[in-house]
């Protein structure tokens, strides 16, 4: 790596900014979500890959993206100023097309900002409530954008508390994801009998066990009635 590259990656240089209006206005965002996502004291891996996968939608050469990342590491190294807002604004305001950039680049905002959050903390409300400002947009515009993420967010969160309960199902009946509506009738057929009360419904048979049996009788209907509605 050569001394420039070095001092480009440790974001000591930055004077030349504004040369290239479309790579400043990516170097302010990157520096600006990089302050967003450390407000909460740390950056976490959720919150880095979400700005890795925004920023790898630009058209960058190397060079450019080495330039892109030193601004990374100038966010995680220096603490948040209004003045990024100003000169990320004035940068769009050079833009041939703008195509409601401000309102897009505030949804990435409230997004990043929640996705280890429940809600903004001070330090996200701060750079939150500045962007509004400085960009002068309107407020209920802005309160639809985060009643959306929020929606957004918790659409997730049951998408996947989803996925995790059928894939609890396919584990407690003993098939794949692969499997047809007729293995899902045999399996079933199979697993009840086996594991059915006449069966086990014994005096001689310790308290402990029936109420496992019991217990697992339980999961396979509600596994097989949970697989049922999807098949």
């Amino acid at each position: 790596m050569t001394l420039m590259e070095d001092l480009l990656l440790k974001g000591y240089i930055d004077e030349n900014l504004e040369e290239n209006v479309e790579n400043a206005t990516a170097d302010y965002l990157m520096r600006l979500f990089i302050y967003c996502a450390k407000a909460d004291e740390k950056i976490s891996q959720k919150e880095r890959d979400y700005i890795l996968d925004y920023f790898e939608s630009f058209d960058m050469n190397s060079s450019e993206e080495i330039w892109l990342f030193a601004q990374y590491d100038y966010g995680r190294f220096h603490n948040y100023n209004k003045e990024i807002i100003i000169s990320l604004k004035n940068s769009i305001g050079r833009l041939l097309d703008k195509k409601n950039l401000d309102f897009k680049i505030l949804s990435h905002l409230i997004t990043l900002c929640l996705i280890d959050n429940e809600a903004l903390n001070d330090s996200q409300s701060e750079i939150i409530s500045d962007f509004i400002n400085v960009f002068s947009l309107d407020a209920n515009s802005c309160d639809q954008i985060y009643d959306k993420v929020l929606k957004e967010k918790k659409k997730k969160i049951k998408d996947d508390e989803s996925t995790d309960d059928l894939d609890e199902c396919y584990k407690i009946l003993g098939l794949s994801k692969n499997s047809t509506k007729e293995d899902l009738k045999k399996q079933y057929a199979y697993l009840t009998k086996s594991y059915h009360p006449d069966k086990y419904n014994k005096e001689e048979m310790p308290a402990e066990v029936r109420k496992e049996l019991e217990d697992t009788y339980k999961k396979i209907n509600l596994a097989y009635d949970r697989l049922r509605d999807i098949f």
